[in-house]
């Protein structure tokens, strides 16, 4: 049963970062017009291995905190670390967003997050075939 909740908890890991990069190219495409606007990437590989060793504070951003009446938060507690995407084209405004890449980049990581869910289910449904078998 071990290797079952290994298995659940490793898809569950890669979904969350996926879905933390999704939000991250999402936002270098919500600020392509946006001067002087950084893009960032997380590096899916190490942000793994790091959720894998369970080092999820590595890399989480911090909530800004104007007052003292705020609550507090730890921001984006996945695993995965922010980093700059190497610049394809340079603008005169400074922004190093490439709609070509981001697109390409957020069309990628969809797909993978869509595989991540069919193995979920497909561990699901394996596990509810094996329980139906053994009931009968």
């Amino acid at each position: 049963m071990s290797n079952i909740a290994q298995s659940f908890s490793v898809l569950s890991k890669a979904l969350d970062l996926r879905t933390q990069r999704h939000q991250v190219l999402a936002s270098n495409i919500a600020n392509a017009d946006t001067p002087n606007f950084k893009a960032r990437d997380i590096d899916f590989k190490s942000a793994m291995q790091n959720a894998l060793a369970s080092r999820a504070d590595v890399g989480a951003l911090s909530m800004a905190v104007t007052s003292s009446a705020h609550q507090q938060g730890n921001g984006m507690s996945g695993s995965g670390t922010l980093q700059y995407r190497t610049e394809t084209q340079s603008a005169v405004d400074g922004n190093t967003v490439d709609m070509d890449v981001e697109r390409a980049q957020i069309t990628d990581n969809a797909l993978q997050y869509q595989i991540l869910t069919q193995m979920i289910s497909s561990k699901f449904q394996g596990l509810r075939s094996a329980m139906a078998s053994s009931q009968s």
